[in-house]
């Protein structure tokens, strides 16, 4: 693994920490039932326990196991963009690395935006105005990152 992805692996952890330190915290002031699901308005349409929360941080620690499950996988079983040669493979298996790491912390960003989103409406009583502007970015993001890599890969 590069430098770069050695060094992105601190922000993911810090990242599935914040979201059980975020959760810890803010239970003890939601109401006994908070929303669950939002409408593309913004509005609430279903509801629950308020320990239903705890199912977010869940999902950002499994999130983060299964995807640095992956990252210990062979690069050669996976499905990379380019043809493999003698002459790029140690780049390209490289930049797969480095790819999947800052995949990863962005995609653990949107886990923990959607968990602040749920947590914000619980409390305000409906989606804060940056919650899918917030969304919006991050997933741009994640399609900025695999086609920068992808370019990055095709250029060796």
């Amino acid at each position: 693994m590069s430098a770069l992805g050695l060094f992105l692996e601190f922000p993911a952890a810090a990242i599935v920490a914040v979201a059980w330190v975020f959760a810890l915290t803010s239970i003890r002031s939601l109401p006994a039932r908070i929303p669950t699901h939002f409408g593309l308005n913004g509005a609430a349409d279903a509801s629950g326990p308020a320990t239903s929360l705890w199912l977010l941080p869940s999902v950002i620690t499994a999130t983060f196991v299964l995807l640095s499950a992956v990252q210990l996988m062979p690069p050669r079983y996976m499905n990379l963009p380019v043809k493999i040669t003698e002459h790029n493979r140690e780049c390209v298996y490289a930049l797969a690395g480095t790819m999947l790491t800052a995949l990863k912390v962005c995609t653990l960003l949107l886990l923990l935006t959607a968990e602040w989103g749920s947590i914000d409406a619980a409390t305000r009583g409906s989606l804060n105005p940056l919650f899918f502007p917030s969304i919006a970015v991050l997933v741009i993001l994640n399609i900025g990152l695999m086609s920068y890599f992808t370019r990055k890969m095709r250029a060796v």
